[in-house]
């Protein structure tokens, strides 16, 4: 097996950094909303909660799948998947729910939606050329541009937060790497290859690392890269599972979810380094944190009342809450800008 190799790629991502330097201030809102999909009966709508669990209403009302929300940065939209026109696409509503309208139209399958930090493009992941590739196009609709643009499984992409680039994933034969492209696609880079599965690829906020699980240590683990130097560390150097990453709005703590325990616990680290804490503690399956924008709150999924049901917890483990209390499984869950 061939060993990480860094050293090329380390002119590329200090001219990078240049580029995502730039400072980051999280907004903090007097209520903190979160957006989530949850099945009830035989299909799926999105839903908007308070971090409290109150005030929860259905958006959609749809008698189709309806899933990934993701907000606009300024908070005024959503933009969702939907199979309400014969299969899926990408759709995009006000935030009450109100004037949903299709942006993709196509027979492909259009996934995997996110808005980009200026609110001006929404990425998505599309089979329209015969396999999965990363497609960027108007907030508004209009024609889309294929970035990745490969016979090789590309996506899902994630917006670099302070410059325009996207990272992704990419299939290669029994392995998958972490790549970096322009929105163009003209100059694409794999970060840190190796002769492993890496998947999930997520920016802290500052756009100074990117975390990401791995297999290339024999089992699933996080990984931090330092966008300028090229400098990976594994973040638990643990026999046993971990995934599903997430920078606190700072960029000084990572959350994620880990199998150490005996049991799938939402855990948190320095982002440079330092002791793992376990923030949950219960017996139940609690996976895929998301760090709330003023950093007060983790949403996580959890079993725990019989579901998956979508919780809230203040950022150091404590009240936790289950705000969704539907019937069925909830996924995806969002935080409004």
């Amino acid at each position: 097996m061939r060993m990480p190799v860094f050293a090329s790629g380390i002119a590329f991502l200090a001219a990078l950094v240049t580029l995502v330097s730039a400072g980051y201030a999280p907004a903090v809102g007097a209520e903190e909303w979160l957006a989530f999909s949850g099945k009830t009966g035989a299909h799926r709508d999105i839903y908007l909660v308070r971090s409290d669990g109150t005030g929860q209403r259905n958006l959609t009302h749809s008698q189709s799948f309806n899933d990934q929300p993701d907000w606009s940065p300024d908070g005024k939209r959503i933009v969702f998947v939907s199979d309400r026109a014969g299969n899926d696409d990408l759709f995009v509503m006000n935030a009450d729910g109100s004037g949903p309208r299709n942006l993709t139209s196509n027979p492909a399958l259009d996934r995997d939606p996110a808005w980009s930090p200026d609110g001006s493009k929404i990425l998505f992941t599309s089979d329209r050329t015969g396999n999965a590739e990363v497609f960027v196009m108007s907030a508004d609709g209009g024609a889309p541009v294929n970035v990745t643009n490969n016979p090789d499984w590309d996506g899902p992409g994630q917006w670099c937060p302070t410059a325009p680039w996207i990272t992704f994933a990419r299939a290669l034969g029994t392995n998958q790497d972490i790549f970096i492209t322009s929105l163009d696609g003209s100059q694409t880079k794999s970060l840190a290859p190796h002769e492993a599965y890496d998947s999930a690829p997520v920016w802290s906020r500052d756009g100074r690392y990117i975390a990401f699980y791995s297999h290339r240590d024999g089992n699933v683990e996080v990984y931090v890269l330092e966008v300028a130097t090229g400098q990976l560390r594994n973040t638990g150097n643990n026999y046993d599972w971990d995934a599903d990453p997430t920078f606190s709005p700072d960029g000084s703590r990572l959350a994620f979810a880990s199998h150490r325990f005996g049991n799938n616990e939402i855990v948190v680290t320095p982002t440079e380094g330092g002791p793992v804490t376990n923030l949950t503690n219960n017996p139940a399956d609690d996976r895929l944190p998301v760090w709330s924008p003023s950093g007060n709150y983790l949403a996580f999924l959890s079993d725990r009342d019989g579901g998956p049901d979508l919780f809230v917890m203040r950022a150091d483990g404590s009240g936790p809450v289950n705000v969704s209390k539907l019937p069925g499984e909830e996924r995806h869950a969002a935080w409004k800008p």
